[in-house]
């Protein structure tokens, strides 16, 4: 009986002990796919960490020489702007060099002009001036002439008058001569005719009386002679008065208009001065301020370059935890297969079979996992 229900529990613990060894084999074939698969995604991510790293380090490397080119071209730009605002400053200034000297050059002439047209001025006003007066001096000469033969004239008049005077005065003389000597002679003849008496008397006081009449037509004859003598001379008097207010007038008239033309003169040499003044003025005023470079442009300073932090090198990855697989006692479980039946044969077992029979039953029914589960564990013979 006893040995029946240690042979049925011999089977009950074979059994748990098979079981729980098929279950710690899956266990461990679990734990071994776990750990497998964890080296092997330990390694991806290592090798894609170093990847990472090698492409960021490159990334970086990347950025550095595009920034740098980047920032080199702007620095060449910029440089390059520089010499150009530079060229354009010096040319600029280059210009307003022979500007300004073209402007010296052109009022230097301008100022040789102004010098010539001046003199040329001068010679002009003076050359006027000479004519103006060349003119006053024959006009002078003319008013003398006109003067000496307006006296001339007047003297010839008075000369003529006095001639014509004169002729009367000596035609009267004969005339009256001539009336005495036909009173004479008629005064013989009627004597003569009449011989004495009243008609010799009568003829006589005839003939006394036509000399009479004739004498006294010749003395009217003279005396109007001397009235329009003394007209005449009155006449000529006064023309002369006129001629000589009239010279001294023009004399008067010749002295301003000397003056006048001395002042006229006067007044082209100012005029010529001034305006050779303002074309001096114009001529230097257009050479106006000297050339003055502009202030240079700042020059260009490099740009600040950026400093970019290296990627962080990593550190590879801790090895991952082994799976340790979940497995129980294959003893144990054929223990615990056979536990409800050992109390009962627990006395007798003990009592019949000492520990060293127990132990080889143990040893034989788990000689091929006990050893793998419990590898320090020996069996004993």
């Amino acid at each position: 009986m006893a040995l029946e229900l240690i042979l049925k529990e011999a089977i009950n613990f074979g059994l748990g002990f098979l079981n729980q060894s098929q279950q710690n084999a899956a266990a461990e074939k679990q734990a071994d796919a776990i750990n497998k698969a964890n080296m092997q995604n330990w390694r991806y991510q290592n090798r894609e960490m170093r990847r990472k790293f090698k492409y960021d380090t490159n990334s970086i490397k990347i950025q550095r020489s595009n920034i740098e080119q980047e920032l080199a071209y702007n620095d060449q730009t910029a440089q390059k702007s520089w010499n150009y605002q530079m060229q354009i400053r010096a040319f600029d200034y280059n210009n307003q060099v022979r500007e300004y000297e073209q402007r010296k050059l052109t009022a230097g002439q301008q100022l040789g002009f102004n010098n010539f047209a001046y003199d040329f001025a001068l010679q002009d006003a003076a050359r006027w001036e000479q004519e103006q007066n060349i003119a006053l001096d024959f006009e002078e000469k003319s008013t003398m002439m006109e003067f000496k033969y307006a006296q001339l004239g007047q003297a010839m008049n008075f000369q003529e008058a006095d001639a014509v005077r004169q002729q009367t005065r000596g035609m009267a003389q004969i005339e009256q001569q001539k009336a005495y000597v036909q009173g004479l002679k008629a005064k013989g003849e009627a004597q003569v005719r009449g011989g004495m008496g009243v008609n010799a008397e009568k003829n006589a006081a005839a003939s006394i009386a036509e000399t009479g009449l004739n004498t006294s037509a010749i003395i009217q004859q003279v005396f109007n002679a001397e009235q329009s003598f003394g007209l005449t001379a009155a006449e000529i008097t006064t023309n002369l008065e006129q001629i000589n207010d009239k010279f001294y007038l023009d004399k008067a008239q010749l002295a301003a208009s000397r003056v006048s033309l001395g002042n006229q003169a006067k007044a082209l040499k100012v005029n010529a001065a001034m305006s050779k003044f303002q074309a001096d003025l114009n001529a230097l005023s257009s050479i106006g301020f000297g050339p003055r470079i502009p202030p240079a442009p700042p020059k260009p300073e490099a740009l600040p370059r950026p400093v970019l932090q290296d990627p962080f090198k990593p550190r590879p990855l801790p090895k991952p935890v082994e799976s340790v697989p979940n497995v129980s006692s294959p003893f144990m479980a054929g223990l615990t297969a056979a536990a409800p039946s050992i109390p009962g044969i627990a006395k007798s077992v003990v009592d019949n079979y000492n520990t060293n029979t127990m132990n080889k039953l143990v040893n034989n029914a788990g000689n091929t996992y006990g050893a793998k589960v419990f590898p320090g564990v020996t069996t004993s013979q």
